[in-house]
């Protein structure tokens, strides 16, 4: 049996030490390099994924959250053949926490990957069919991803998102009008902050420890009450990496589903919807001003138990 590597060069915290590691570490557990191939440009890796999921077995990219993004949006495009699996170099590094590995130790996550991952399945969304690997997410903080300065995500890391949240939460909270239809329900509400996700978490912060990943459904967190006194909390957890959401279903509609729409009813987010971390590839008002979302394909991966 045999490997592919896709590795992004300019990942925040990629190294050749990595590289190098990961190809040893895999043909130590007994496969065969098939090749190493390095993304070059955004979304690169979506054709770089359909080139050689025919012809490996197992198939390993080397990069941030944004990796795993095209990733997903590749295998959902074609009849998957090898097994998936991902090494965080990134940034915030979520997928690293989905995947049971190490967020900020790419040679620790290597070593556990290679000795204790077995075969397994992922899922995934697709939104206005935009394949989704892991959240979709708008208002309030949701696009501080896409909106923090890169040279800055590269000189601070995770502290960058920190920073360009400070600004956004000292703001008032902008209110959009929705109706949601999700399990035979149908609901009108205002909300200033909408998750859709399989994730235990985003922007590196966890919010659902006891997140699957593998049950055909999502997890739906729509914050209709923003109050000024949970803020402070709210901004302490972020900083340690200690956001709990069950401290605020009192503000919140929080649900599983495994298909979601959503209606805006007048003004719409300021800011596109953020999906993985990215801005979204679609415009709202091109879809009536609904997003609808569905469970996309679900995805061979390797990865730890625990």
């Amino acid at each position: 049996m045999n490997f592919s590597i896709i590795y992004n060069p300019i990942a925040t915290k990629f190294s050749q030490a990595a590289l190098d590691h990961l190809i040893f570490k895999f043909v130590e557990r007994g496969l065969t390099l098939n090749a190493v191939i390095k993304s070059e440009y955004a979304g690169h890796v979506i054709p770089l994924i359909k080139k050689l999921d025919p012809v490996s077995d197992y198939l390993i990219t080397l990069g941030g959250d944004g990796t795993v993004n095209e990733a997903i949006r590749a295998f959902n495009e074609i009849e998957q053949h090898s097994v998936y699996a991902h090494i965080s170099v990134g940034t915030t590094n979520d997928m690293a926490n989905n995947f049971n590995l190490f967020r900020h130790n790419p040679i620790k996550s290597i070593d556990k990957l290679a000795t204790k991952g077995v075969e397994t399945m992922m899922d995934s969304i697709i939104v206005n069919g935009e394949p989704v690997a892991y959240v979709s997410a708008f208002c309030y903080v949701a696009p501080i991803p896409f909106l923090v300065n890169t040279k800055l995500k590269k000189k601070l890391g995770h502290a960058a998102y920190v920073v360009s949240a400070l600004p956004v939460i000292a703001r008032k909270p902008e209110y959009v009008k929705i109706t949601y239809t999700a399990n035979g329900e149908t609901h009108s509400i205002k909300t200033c902050l909408a998750l859709i996700t399989t994730s235990k978490g985003m922007g590196g912060i966890t919010l659902y420890q006891h997140a699957n990943q593998n049950d055909g459904k999502f997890e739906v967190f729509f914050l209709k009450k923003l109050s000024p006194a949970i803020i402070p909390p709210v901004f302490a957890q972020y900083c340690l990496d200690k956001v709990n959401l069950a401290d605020y279903v009192q503000y919140a509609d929080v649900f599983s589903t495994d298909e979601l729409t959503i209606r805006f009813d007048g003004i719409l987010p300021k800011y596109a919807v953020d999906n993985d971390g990215n801005k979204a590839g679609f415009d709202l008002s091109l879809h009536d001003n609904v997003l609808h979302y569905t469970m996309g394909k679900k995805i061979k991966i390797l990865m730890p138990e625990y």
